[in-house]
């Protein structure tokens, strides 16, 4: 009785800490209006301008703020009220790092696999696609409830900016 209470609290302590949520587009032809589902919360992300990809509006959990470009069309640094989001070299869009409160790594699974991302650092989580390069449906898994709503927002701004420049074929 002694192990299976160890074990009913080890599992129980697990599921407590591990979340899961949902990223998709509004239309599956509209990368600029996304919706998310995460931590029992709902919200959006969204382009300020249709297809003006350097200024992002979110609305989280009743909490709202901007994702932009330090410099307009300076895809490779971003501002998220404190945090700094920027590429690890310049125009390498599988591999960011989140900075300024927060310390995120995210990346893809392997260089050029943009259906697979992974989040390292003061959270831990995985964004994947629900089918192969279907990039306007994504799941969210892991433990990121300790981070803050911008840091949030960074970490599944990366999947969503990249498919939308991707689906574009501005990434060349």
């Amino acid at each position: 009785m002694k192990y299976l209470s160890l074990f009913a609290i080890i599992l129980f302590g697990f599921q407590a800490t591990a979340q899961s949520g949902k990223l998709r587009t509004y239309t599956s032809e509209d990368w600029d209006y996304w919706e998310i589902s995460m931590d029992g919360k709902s919200g959006k992300i969204r382009t300020y301008t249709s297809e003006d990809w350097d200024y992002w509006e979110y609305n989280f959990g009743g909490q709202s703020g901007k994702i932009r470009t330090y410099t307009s069309n300076d895809w490779d640094y971003w501002e998220i009220g404190s945090l700094k989001l920027r590429t690890y070299r310049s125009n390498d869009w599988d591999y960011w790092e989140v900075s300024g409160g927060s310390s995120l790594k995210i990346r893809t699974y392997t260089s050029e696999d943009w259906d697979y991302w992974e989040v390292s650092g003061d959270a831990s989580a995985k964004i994947r696609t629900y089918t192969s390069e279907d990039w306007d449906y994504w799941e969210v898994s892991g433990s990121y409830s300790s981070l803050s709503v911008d840091a949030k927002m960074a970490m599944v701004f990366v999947p969503i900016f990249t498919s939308a420049i991707h689906m574009r074929g501005m990434n060349k």
